[in-house]
This record gives C-alpha cells, structure tokens and sequence, in this order.
C-alpha cells in the first residue's frame, strides 16, 4: 500500500446542469486506513461528494486524486476498482437472480477466472455474514440481508476504498449493530455518509461536516459530536447517546424519584467511555469502587461536567472521550454491597456480556 494519501480532494466545485451550484471549493486529504464520518443536513452536498470518489460525477472545477491518481474519464476503470460506493438502497445494487449471481457479477467483469471468483463470492459472503445464501434470490432477502449483500457485492471486486450512504437507514437493531461490528473491524478506508451520529460516534475517528456545498468543520470525531453549538449551528444534534446523558442527568433532579432508581442513574451516569488500541474499539469503563485515577474538570453546564480521565498507570493505547455524568454517589451502598451489587445494576443498563478486572475498575462489553 502507498505512503501517499487515499483521497485527495482539491478545491473541487460542482454544479449541475441546471445552474445550480453544490460544491463550492472543497479540500480535504484522507489516509489510508482512515475511518470518515462526513455528516451535515439535508441538501449539503454529501451525496454530490460522494459521487466524485469515483468518477459518477466529475469535478466542474479542481482535482479528486484516488492514491496518487488524478481521476479522469480515461481512467474510471481503474478507479473503480478502488473505490466501492455501498448505495443508501440495496436494491440499486441488486439485479441478478440470486445471491451468488449478485455477489460474483464485479469479480466476473474484472476477468477473473473461474476458481477466483469463487473464493472471492465465499469471502465476501462469510464477511458479512450471508455464507450459504449463494443459492437464494436476492429479493427474497430481508432489508437488512440485502444491506450485507450490497456491501458484498462491493467486498467481492476488493476495493481499498469503502464509501457508504446511509448504511444504518431502515436497517433493524440486530442488522444495525453486526454492520456497526464489520465497519469496526475493517482496515479499509472508509468513509460514512451519515445522519446517523451515533453510528459516526462509535465507528469513526474523524468528522468532517459539510453545509450548503463548504466544509465547516473536520477533524476529531469525539470533538465534533460533542459539540452542540457546532451541531445546532449546522442542523445537527448531538448523537442520541449523549442526549441519553444529558436527559439522565437532569431526571437526577426529581424530589420524587425512588432511591433505587436514583443509584442507577448515577451509576450509569458515572460511567466513562475508552477507547482502545490501534483498532480503537470502544467500551464502558463502570467504576465498581472508590476509583484512585485523577480527573480533569470542564464545566459544560449548571451541575453538568464532563471529566478527561487521567489514569495513573494509563493501560497501553488508552486514549479518553469525556461523557457527561454525575458525582452523586450513595456512598453507603458502595462500602456495603461491593461489586456484586455494581454487577447487578451493570446488567440492568448494559444487559449481559463479559467483564474483567482492570486496574481496580470493571469494564462491560
């Protein structure tokens, strides 16, 4: 793979052919490996972006270069092999009778030969988990299958560049999050067109925002997403996730709430989100004693603050995302009930899964 960047979008602006003007210089450069959420209201130019990742559409003015190569109507072939667009509708991917069909059609036009389209089919499949379905029609797929396939159709021709509209629209919970899971694990460059901001969260280390054909804003996703002024100036609001936090918080509030109810808020509420190692997977870290780590405080709003986590011996890789919470403890019940107690209102929040020890803290899967 080249040194050089994925992407390079140079003072690009577009207008269609009825006068009206989407793109309005943007500039922007993508590493390789690099995860994107591009993300602004209704009408910004995202989809327009998007379609010059690969040459749908070409620049009325500038550059888009794909790893060092300047996109070019003698070139699109090249480039598309590149570059995957997974449509925000699976079925403006899907023609051929069946899974198999579907999934083969890119590797069959890249003149491949027989035993390699094959195993190409079976990997792209197993990756998103349809191994098996290579005999049923597509149509006959649930919307969420057919979100998988669409992607699979993409796997299949091995593009270094994934990029998605919408890939959580109309998708159910359990679709959602196995999508969430793969885009997590991919090492691929990938780049999330998205009003989804929970997703952006959790997947991707970048943001870019884009309003009325302009880049407004890029960079940290944890420092774009948390920014309600930034996203409310934009006709965004901040991820649901963290309205969670923020409506949990002010329920503290209540003269009338029972105490057992109050205790799992405020634990809830104290519970800080890590992210981890290169792969920068992301979990709750719920403090199951009294915790020794120093804390950074920025006050965001009345009895509202968000703490940048200081550890002491910081685990390798470690890297904080403040989240809005609460201090207020039942301190009795911490020195009377110990862990058991955390392990029951950790189920009651987070449900089932794994835990372990880490210096003295307890994390949930």
């Amino acid at each position: 793979m080249s040194d050089r960047n994925a992407i390079v979008v140079d003072d690009v602006y577009f207008t269609y052919p009825d006068g009206r003007e989407v793109l309005k210089g943007i500039s922007c450069a993508i590493a390789h490996g690099e995860r994107v959420a591009l993300v602004g209201p209704n009408g910004a130019g995202k989809s327009t972006f998007m379609s010059h990742l690969n040459g749908v559409l070409m620049p009325s003015q500038g550059r888009v270069i794909i790893d060092g190569v300047e996109i070019t109507k003698d070139n699109l072939t090249q480039i598309r092999r590149k570059v995957g667009i997974v449509f925000q509708d699976p079925d403006d991917q899907l023609f051929c009778p069946t899974v198999f069909d579907d999934v083969a059609f890119g590797p069959l036009n890249l003149g491949l030969s027989r035993d390699e389209i094959h195993l190409r089919v079976r990997d792209a499949l197993e990756m998103v988990g349809l191994l098996g379905f290579e005999g049923r029609p597509s149509f006959h797929l649930s919307f969420g299958e057919r979100k998988r396939l669409a992607l699979a159709t993409v796997l299949s021709y091995q593009p270094e560049i994934l990029v998605f509209d919408e890939p959580s629209t109309n998708m159910d919970p359990l679709s959602r999050r196995r999508m969430i899971e793969w885009l997590k694990s991919s090492d691929k460059t990938i780049i999330l067109c998205t009003h989804d901001l929970d997703i952006a969260l959790e997947v991707c280390y970048r943001c870019i925002v884009l309003t009325d054909g302009q880049i407004v804003a890029d960079g940290p996703a944890s420092d774009i997403l948390y920014d309600r002024k930034l996203l409310e100036a934009n006709r965004l609001e901040l991820p649901l996730a963290l309205q969670t936090h923020e409506l949990l918080h002010g329920m503290l509030n209540i003269a009338n709430m029972d105490e057992e109810h109050r205790t799992i808020i405020q634990d809830f509420l104290h519970a800080h989100l890590h992210i981890h190692g290169p792969d920068q997977h992301q979990h709750v870290h719920l403090h199951a004693h009294e915790h020794e780590h120093d804390h950074l405080h920025e006050e965001i709003l009345q009895d509202t603050h968000v703490h940048d986590l200081k550890h002491d011996k910081p685990p390798s890789g470690h890297t904080d995302v403040p989240v809005p919470h609460s201090h207020e403890k039942d301190k009795e019940k911490d020195k009377e009930s110990g862990l058991g107690g955390r392990l029951k209102i950790r189920h009651k929040l987070f449900g089932g899964g794994g835990g372990h020890s880490h210096d003295g803290g307890f994390h949930t899967h």
